[in-house]
């Protein structure tokens, strides 16, 4: 069952989350996944304005989703996304598959 890693955050420091987007994109070559959206225009109809990037990726399944997030490349990279942000969230959900 496909799996759906959610985020946003609010990046201050862009030449950090350059080097956070370079280290995932290698690990994805371990942990495939598929990009759904990422920061295009956003509407914000409810909740805060806070954010100012969002994340949608599509993983083969949460245990593919989770052993991406455990690895210890992206905890690397995980800190220098958490330094370069004024906050972020993450949820990885488990999807329905048709």
């Amino acid at each position: 069952m496909s799996a759906y890693w959610i985020a946003r955050a609010r990046m201050r420091d862009m030449e950090g989350q350059d080097q956070y987007a370079r280290i995932i994109g290698d690990i994805g070559q371990r942990f495939p996944y598929q990009t759904l959206a990422r920061s295009g225009r956003v509407h914000i109809v409810e909740g805060t304005t806070h954010f100012d990037r969002y994340f949608l990726h599509r993983f083969a399944s949460v245990d593919s989703a989770l052993a991406f997030y455990n690895s210890p490349e992206y905890q690397e990279a995980a800190a220098i996304r958490r330094a370069a942000c004024d906050g972020c969230e993450l949820v990885i959900m488990e999807g329905e598959d048709h």
